[in-house]
């Protein structure tokens, strides 16, 4: 089985895999071409929300997950509702996530809506041969180093830190981290992707068929029978 994490990028989606040993990575323009590169079984974890909110389904995953993260609950962004994610008039799609939830959508949201609604569309095309599951990085982190980061993965110091955190696992990320740092362009491809789509793919394979964990919403599913649920790893739980 191959394990995957997967980041968005300005250049599409940073895809890093793992099998066997072995970590490969693709810059992949859209999100439907991720089966080319994942093979015929595969479980990818991606930093990207999957079920979406309507009038009868809210989200309440964002407030675990913001308690779990305590003082940097800011890494934790608003979902837009699905109407406002099929929205292309960024104005409309404010007023209709306003009408639905009371709040606007801030322009971090607005600024990935784009990609939200890839996943949303990919996810309802149901492909056979890869599972799809939401994940949030810090929380990955979080549970890997047993304690909140409160680096920023922005800054110099933060990449380092998560790096040296996630080579403590596996010291083949190290040289992972390096290869596609040196092989792709800062205007496609930030050191922060990078250790975004590393940790997802180590929480990933670390985690395994057995000891992979899952926080869930209230609401299991949304309006469209997808799963509402973020996948991280705590070895903790496994030792």
């Amino acid at each position: 089985m191959i394990f995957a994490g997967i980041d968005g990028c300005k250049a599409g989606w940073l895809l890093i895999t793992y099998q066997s040993g072995i970590y490969n990575w693709h810059i992949v323009p859209h999100i439907d071409e991720l089966p080319q590169y994942t093979g015929k079984i595969a479980r990818a974890c991606i930093d990207m929300p999957i079920g979406l909110a309507s009038e009868k389904f809210p989200r309440t995953i964002e407030k675990r997950l913001r308690a779990e993260l305590g003082n940097r609950s800011s890494t934790v962004f608003s979902v837009p509702v699905r109407a406002a994610v099929y929205e292309p008039d960024r104005d409309r799609a404010k007023q209709i996530n306003s009408a639905l939830t009371g709040k606007s959508l801030s322009e971090q949201s607005l600024n990935i809506k784009a990609k939200i609604l890839e996943v949303d569309q990919f996810v309802h095309k149901k492909p056979d041969s890869l599972v799809l599951i939401e994940s949030h990085p810090e929380l990955c982190f979080k549970f890997l180093k047993g304690s909140i980061l409160q680096s920023k993965k922005s800054e110099k110091e933060g990449i380092e830190e998560r790096l040296e955190l996630i080579a403590s696992f596996d010291t083949d990320c190290a040289s992972v981290f390096k290869t596609i740092l040196q092989s792709t362009l800062r205007k496609h491809v930030k050191p922060d992707d990078i250790t975004d789509a590393l940790v997802l793919c180590l929480a990933n394979h670390l985690g395994g068929q057995k000891n992979f964990n899952l926080l869930r919403d209230l609401n299991t599913e949304d309006e469209l029978k997808t799963p509402i649920q973020i996948g991280y790893y705590n070895p903790q739980n496994f030792q």
